[in-house]
């Protein structure tokens, strides 16, 4: 095993005893606690998206689960206990952390590392331990691909085509009233997820007819992304989409404002829809629309929102955070059902609906029947779905305001 893997194993902040794992092994064997394990990016390219949408809900779901006295299991109510590794954003890394986990830790829940190409590569190793797979970060063409080869997979996301004709309808909308031209300045990241997307997008606006007037990838190690903003500027679009990465995110933002380059449309993609984006940029977000969005007008919405304020400090996000959060509890009231079984979690997660933060969350073919946003928008402070047209959804402000210095 690759000893640069790092192992967290937190007891205190659980609720499990230290006297009960401590305890010899006829008393252990009875089952104390239930384990809870994990790779995901603490480190790395990855790790700020991580770090936003995803791990923090791991740790409050385990806390308000153990809050409540533990899972209903056999009749007892156990506890979570929680085993971590660092992927170190790298492929590899997450495949021999999830391995370990499995036929090592021997982990009881099994819960998926963050980022489009980590689902994909670890896939295969949830599918031969057995573990249902809730991924809430995987955006990609190939899931029902995926979910009919491993059966095991659910998606709480939609297809990388699914988004991008999305961002492309709302488009099409803005041309049809007169608010933007066909001219359109595409970027991506030349990772899984933005490749996916940038090609779904080439297809969906040329099946459209807008022009694509510049297109551009650029690697995720980038640090200066001033020759993409510039090229995108001298092709003169009303359009500026760009499948991108948190922390390109926040650079194509920060560069076009010191650039002045003010489209009619400015669309970035994984961290437009985080609280830090906001923070960063204050008025200069309004306008700006991205993937995903969120309606937060329910009692439970914003109960989970106080919960997680109070235990990490900070807002979740706008998008994948809730739905992670939903799958969990979807999780938690199967296993309620069915016990530890997986093959029973994975029958019973495909053939019923669970009450949940984002209301009735249920599974068509594995993936999720009702998905939420696919395009979102900074509106009033907040980061609001601008489509598909369903309760609570907004109207975009088109055209974006100029970026102010």
């Amino acid at each position: 095993m690759n000893t640069r893997i790092s192992r967290r194993r937190v007891i205190g902040s659980i609720g499990v005893g230290v006297a009960a794992l401590a305890a010899p092994p006829w008393v252990r064997a009875q089952r104390s606690s239930i384990k809870v394990g994990w790779a995901i990016s603490k480190t790395g390219p990855f790790a700020g998206g991580a770090a936003v949408t995803q791990w923090p809900n791991y740790l409050l779901w385990i806390k308000d689960v153990n809050d409540a006295g533990g899972l209903l299991v056999d009749g007892r109510r156990l506890k979570l206990e929680y085993i971590e590794y660092d992927d170190r954003s790298q492929s590899e890394e997450a495949v021999r952390a999830v391995e370990r986990l499995i036929n090592q830790d021997k982990v009881d829940i099994l819960l998926p590392p963050w980022g489009t190409g980590q689902n994909l590569a670890v896939a295969p190793i949830f599918a031969r331990g057995g573990y249902p797979m809730l991924a809430g970060s995987m955006a990609s063409d190939r899931t029902p691909e995926i979910v009919k080869r491993w059966p095991n997979v659910f998606s709480l996301l939609n297809t990388s085509t699914t988004y991008a004709e999305a961002i492309v309808a709302v488009l099409s909308q803005a041309r049809a009233a007169g608010l933007i031209n066909d001219r359109v300045a595409l970027a991506h990241a030349t990772e899984q997820f933005g490749i996916e997307l940038a090609n779904a997008a080439r297809r969906a606006l040329k099946a459209a007819n807008f022009n694509i007037v510049y297109d551009g990838g650029y690697p995720m190690a980038t640090q200066d992304l001033t020759p993409v903003i510039s090229e995108a500027q001298r092709a003169n679009p009303d359009t500026f989409i760009a499948f991108s990465y948190p922390p390109d995110t926040m650079a194509l933002a920060e560069t076009a404002r010191v650039r002045g380059f003010n489209p009619k449309v400015f669309y970035t993609a994984v961290g437009t829809f985080f609280p830090m984006y906001r923070d960063r940029f204050k008025e200069n977000a309004t306008g700006v629309m991205g993937i995903g969005g969120w309606n937060p007008d329910n009692d439970a919405f914003r109960a989970y929102i106080k919960r997680h304020v109070a235990m990490h400090g900070r807002e979740p996000d706008r998008w994948g955070a809730s739905l992670f959060y939903a799958g969990l509890q979807a999780l938690g009231q199967t296993i309620e059902k069915v016990g530890l079984n997986n093959a029973e979690i994975v029958k019973y997660l495909r053939a019923n609906s669970f009450d949940t933060i984002v209301g009735k969350l249920e599974f068509d073919q594995n993936n999720v029947r009702k998905g939420g946003w696919f395009v979102g928008q900074w509106q009033d402070g907040d980061y609001y779905g601008v489509y598909p047209n369903q309760p609570g959804v907004r109207k975009p402000i088109i055209p974006k305001p100029a970026w102010k210095a």
